[in-house]
């Protein structure tokens, strides 16, 4: 729809050039009491039905109805779509967002300076509308949710229904943070999550498959309808300079030495700094033996080699299992079961740390397991005489070195 063709709007100055024509055209003092007439009658028409005053900025909707463009912004939270506040309806044009894409309506523009020019004048000092807060999205207090990361859930709450409801019809995004499981507090550093599919269910629950989109901070928290509304800023990693910087710190190679020779892809959240390729690292000799001590001096490349290797080895079988840096660190952090050692994941800003985590987690895993085993074996030699147990733990080893 176009604005320039609203039809009220048209019929208005319809009416205006039927009535001038009507008017002798020497009669300049009876054409000049014709439009202080006009512009009395028409006046009531002109003002927005949100601030009450003369348009500024005046744009009609594809239902026909006209505001300020500041006024409708001044309503608009992100999270949601906006609508008309007289009947509701919503306020796209071709999918695309009204308030970005659609234009002023020319033809109120053009009938206010001649109807009401000393009131346009004196518009211009109003204050302009407050604009939305682009950065306060709605909060689901829940879990800790990995970016790049897809999952599934189920939405049973009466509060969370509602929330739900609004961000479908919005732009599909809303945060999520995490409740600590004892103190029952909500952590400041959320992920942003992007609804892909949903189903409404006959019982009013809703199940969804989100992907995290990017990592937030709360700065500011309100109730709405009983859920949290936060006003947010970005949570993003360090800098790839400060990334190498730390590496040549820890290692005590030359700032970018290692990676530019070896040509390793390395990402920081949102920009690729070395390399596009997504090739899978390969474990070496010095990457084989870590020891939690070792990781410290480790280069990011061999950091992302022994864990790359590890998750190999113990067959976690996942077909979407990255080779970027920092792709993996989510999806590692994502398969932890414990949400709190996953907010640990994701509260640091550093690609490099997070691969230590990967590795010391694994190193705690093998450590484990390796206690348990011997644990096992000693108990179960127990139960055979000496000369049998001595055979059985010496083929046990031979087949353990070969």
């Amino acid at each position: 729809m176009d604005c320039g063709t609203d039809i009220l709007a048209s019929s208005i100055m319809s009416t205006v050039h039927g009535e001038l024509e009507r008017q002798p055209a020497a009669a300049l003092e009876e054409e000049e009491s014709f439009l202080a007439r006009l512009s009395k009658v028409l006046r009531p028409e002109f003002d927005c039905p949100i601030c009450f005053e003369l348009f500024d900025e005046p744009v009609t909707t594809p239902c026909g109805h006209t505001y300020c463009r500041p006024c409708l912004k001044s309503i608009t939270t992100l999270g949601e779509d906006l609508y008309c506040p007289v009947c509701r309806q919503g306020l796209t044009l071709d999918g695309t967002p009204f308030l970005s894409e659609y234009p002023e309506n020319r033809i109120i523009m053009k009938l206010i300076p001649v109807l009401w020019p000393d009131e346009l004048e004196a518009r211009k000092d109003i204050p302009p509308a407050l604009p939305p807060r682009q950065d306060e999205i709605p909060i689901f207090a829940l879990a800790t949710a990995m970016p790049t990361m897809k999952m599934p859930f189920r939405i049973f709450e009466p509060r969370y229904r509602l929330l739900m409801k609004r961000v479908l019809r919005g732009n599909k995004e809303f945060g999520m943070t995490m409740v600590d499981p004892l103190t029952r507090k909500e952590s400041d550093v959320g992920t942003v999550l992007r609804v892909e599919a949903h189903r409404l269910l006959d019982n009013g629950d809703y199940l969804v498959k989100v992907v995290g989109v990017r990592r937030f901070r709360v700065l500011e928290r309100r109730v709405r309808d009983e859920y949290w509304m936060a006003n947010v800023e970005p949570f993003g990693d360090v800098s790839f300079e400060e990334e190498e910087a730390m590496e040549a710190m820890e290692t005590g190679r030359q700032q970018g030495e290692e990676d530019k020779a070896d040509g390793a892809p390395f990402e920081v959240e949102g920009r690729t700094a070395i390399g596009t390729e997504d090739t899978a690292p390969t474990p070496t000799t010095t990457t084989t033996d870590m020891t939690v001590e070792s990781l410290h001096t480790a280069s990011t490349r061999d950091l992302m080699a022994f864990a790359f290797g590890r998750a190999m080895k113990h067959r976690i079988d996942d077909p979407l299992m990255p080779s970027d840096p920092l792709k993996f660190t989510w999806w590692f952090a994502h398969k932890l079961r414990d949400s709190p050692k996953r907010q640990d994941f994701l509260v640091e800003r550093s690609v490099r740390r997070r691969l230590k985590m990967c590795c010391e987690k694994f190193i705690e895993l093998e450590k484990t397991a390796m206690t348990s085993w011997v644990y096992w074996l000693h108990h179960a030699l127990r139960s055979f005489p000496l000369p049998i147990s001595t055979a059985l733990l010496i083929i046990l080893l031979c087949l353990w070195v070969s």
